[in-house]
């Protein structure tokens, strides 16, 4: 499935504002995507904002795929190495956890 960059920063930033895990989650994350590549920093109110981000998540679509739609936990992709993650510990695996909300591979 080939999708364009834009529609991926549309269909993240509306997943994250449906999702009241993310709010919870409180942080600021920037998305560096690949396949397709482009970035994205969505607030904890999902809207992107060029502010800084206080995460970065390095991932691929088909990978951020299969942890919203269920198919692999985000502690599984983190010790299987499918994505790096640079910020603080506890908020990371918050925000990770409210991915599983966002319903985008379903």
């Amino acid at each position: 499935m080939t999708i364009s960059p834009e529609k991926t920063v549309t269909a993240l930033a509306a997943a994250a504002q449906a999702a009241p895990e993310w709010a919870a989650a409180g942080a600021t994350v920037r998305f560096v995507l690949s396949d397709p590549d482009t970035e994205v920093t969505l607030d904890p109110q999902g809207r992107t904002t060029d502010d800084a981000p206080t995460h970065v998540l390095r991932i691929s679509w088909a990978d951020l795929l299969d942890i919203t739609s269920g198919r692999r936990t985000f502690m599984r992709s983190v010790t299987g190495r499918r994505l790096s993650s640079h910020g603080p510990v506890m908020q990371t695996f918050a925000f990770g956890q409210a991915l599983a909300a966002f319903g985008l591979g379903r």
